[in-house]
């Protein structure tokens, strides 16, 4: 049964079925009825998050059936409560609001206060979904109270989501900031104490709030409190990671959460307990004292965003349905947005067609839609950057446009890498700055190589990966190389420790979806996930650099496996990572890495500014692959299936993304 909890929590609910199935067989052969009944309510549930409601219901039924027959009125009121959600997923709001309605009075007569939470909360949400919004309120505020009193946090920040999205409807837009904002700062106090919580109460947390973060920001931005709603966009990325890798830790800045305004303030405490009829007047009073706040007050750059490098811009592009946000934000001024009208499925074909020309190495397509894309992204924001003296672009990018390399946005003339340095960002709040350039790095580099023929796992041969780590070695003396069959996730995990560098030159694969599926490739066969990384002694490393992943842009994909894999690099203690957004030509990449490490052996630079000017160097490259640009790198090599040599295409050079610190 426990396994069947954990892939529950996981979210592969088929597994999780498996299991409740076998520990249900075991249950009935041992005369076990509450292991039965609980076996029941586990197959109910996940069944239900398949969408199979009409199943989950029988389940949930025997469950019921084994709670009456042993008088159990505990595990009666769990299965009633159960059955509600399951007829609230088809719709069927009456029984559900009767079912709920049954569980709540159970709880009551037994005692069991705590208990009494889950129906008030779930008969709010129904009563949401009917539209009787008031109705909505009253359930929730009675739900906020027990959760509040007890000391059920995960619980209580659901409950200040649900009262924010009521008032949302309401069109009281002050207070669901306000209530809102409070669940914000539940969770993410939540999270920088997440080992004290149960393991259920942990499970409860990592379903997806982040919803909660979205729409907050959105409130925020419409009343043009911009560096607010930075705030809550860059908590929204951990937040997004948490979702996928369940393991996120919060810091000493997450924790405090997204501050309240004084006015806010002076009401939080009351929010449990509004009395129904006064709620439009205070909303009126909120709204009336925040506008007599001075902007300074309201735009007041918490401390944590004033330490940004000076000639380095934050960029925060936020997707919603109709538009697009961007918000910019340089040293010494005030965060502000721009507002792009588009809608998110428009957004998506853009993408989409631009990742299919920059895979596509001959297309000519590729400034077509790259400048489309630099038109909406970039070009609104060209002023600021152009008044801030930007050289660096900090950039967090939001949902599908993770998948794309902001490097390669053409403007018309040039493509942006050759104005910017491009770093990255998992979360500002997570952004290490303790970073030192390194003159004489001590480098391990692994190669996958494949020379011998010899297929693993149904992956390519990556030939060039050999000369790509010997030329690491010749570059750099202090160099630990291994590769072939010699090249394991042990041995990798083991020469990793004490190096400033670790260069895979391998297969990765990056998946939306279970971080289980994202993983390292090495030339034995073995691998290891992005959750094994998290676990190797990086605290040493500077730079852990991937140079043959890749991703998939799938439909329901928000990138988040990519930041994953810089986070779990970031969780072991490396300060920065490279890695590709597809699986480029394997000749391509080992000319862009020995540029790159040219760089790198100059020393006095950051790793930012290496990656670009090897990058600019594959864009002026010559026709014959041989030739150097403005900078003195040299490009000299032959690609087999690249005749011509057109390096200067994006498919080449712009794969590779800076994650982390590399300023």
């Amino acid at each position: 049964m426990g396994l069947g909890t954990v892939y529950r929590f996981l979210g592969e609910y088929e597994k999780s079925i498996v299991y409740f199935q076998q520990s249900l067989a075991l249950a009935k052969q041992n005369i076990d009825w509450s292991c039965e009944a609980c076996s029941l309510q586990g197959l109910g549930v996940a069944y239900n998050y398949l969408g199979k409601h009409r199943k989950a219901i029988e389940y949930h039924q025997q469950s019921l059936a084994i709670a009456k027959q042993n008088k159990n009125r505990r595990l009666e009121a769990e299965s009633l409560g159960n059955l509600g959600i399951a007829y609230d997923s088809l719709g069927e709001y009456q029984k559900a609001i009767e079912y709920h309605l049954q569980s709540l009075e159970i709880h009551r007569q037994i005692g069991d206060q705590v208990g009494q939470g889950p129906p008030l909360k779930n008969l709010g949400i129904i009563y949401f979904s009917l539209g009787q919004y008031q109705k909505a309120i009253e359930y929730y505020q009675q739900a906020l109270a027990i959760y509040r009193q007890f000391g059920n946090h995960n619980y209580e920040g659901k409950a200040f989501s649900l009262l924010g999205s009521a008032f949302v409807q309401k069109k009281q837009p002050e207070l669901a900031i306000l209530f809102y904002k409070q669940s914000v700062n539940v969770y993410e106090s939540i999270r920088k104490s997440n080992k004290k919580l149960s393991q259920e109460e942990q499970q409860s947390f990592t379903r997806t709030v982040d919803d909660t973060y979205r729409t907050l920001s959105d409130l925020l931005l419409k009343q043009g409190r911009v560096t607010e709603a930075l705030q809550v966009l860059d908590l929204l990325k951990i937040q997004e990671l948490e979702d996928y890798l369940k393991n996120v830790k919060g810091n000493n800045i997450t924790e405090k959460g997204v501050e309240l305004l004084a006015p806010e303030k002076a009401i939080s405490d009351q929010l449990s307990s509004l009395s129904l009829d006064k709620i439009p007047e205070l909303n009126q009073q909120l709204a009336s004292k925040l506008q007599q706040l001075p902007k300074s007050e309201i735009n007041k750059v918490p401390p944590y965003f004033q330490n940004i490098p000076q000639g380095a811009v934050l960029i925060y592009p936020f997707i919603l349905e109709d538009r697009i946000e961007l918000i910019i934000y340089s040293p010494n001024t005030l965060p502000i947005n721009r507002t792009i009208p588009i809608k998110k499925e428009e957004l998506q074909q853009l993408v989409t067609d631009f990742r299919r020309d920059l895979q596509g190495n001959g297309t000519e397509n590729i400034k077509i839609s790259s400048k489309k894309l630099y038109d909406l992204l970039i070009k609104p924001i060209e002023t600021e950057l152009q008044q801030s003296n930007a050289t660096t672009i900090l950039y967090a990018p939001d949902g599908v446009l993770r998948y794309i390399p902001l490097a390669a946005l053409y403007d018309g003339k040039q493509y942006l890498i050759e104005k910017y340095r491009i770093n990255n960002l998992i979360a500002y709040s997570l952004f290490n700055q303790n970073r030192k350039t390194q003159n004489n790095p001590s480098i391990f580099a692994g190669a996958y190589g494949n020379s011998n023929q010899r297929l693993v796992s149904g992956f390519s041969q990556l030939p060039a990966t050999i000369p790509e780590v010997d030329s690491i070695q010749t570059t750099f003396a202090n160099t630990t190389k291994i590769t072939e069959k010699d090249f394991t996730a042990q041995a990798s995990k083991d020469k990793a420790v004490g190096n400033s560098i670790v260069h895979l030159a391998t297969h990765a694969s990056f998946r939306s979806g279970s971080p289980l599926d994202s993983y390292v490739l090495f030339g034995d066969g073995s691998k290891a996930t992005i959750f094994d990384i998290s676990e190797w002694n990086l605290k040493d490393v500077n730079l852990f650099v991937l140079s043959a992943c890749q991703t998939g842009l799938g439909t329901s994909a928000n990138g988040a496996e990519i930041l994953g894999f810089g986070y779990q690099v970031q969780r072991a203690g490396a300060k920065a990572s490279i890695a590709s957004l597809w699986e480029v030509s394997d000749g391509g990449t080992q000319l862009l890495m020995q540029a790159f490490y040219s760089q790198i052996k100059q020393g006095n630079i950051s790793t930012s500014e290496a990656l670009r000017q090897a990058q600019i160097a594959m864009i002026n490259s010559d026709k014959k692959v041989e030739g150097s640009d403005r900078t003195g790198i040299k490009i000299v090599g032959t690609l087999p299936n690249n005749p011509d040599g057109k390096l200067s295409h994006p498919y080449y050079w712009s794969a590779f993304v800076l994650i982390g610190n590399g300023l």
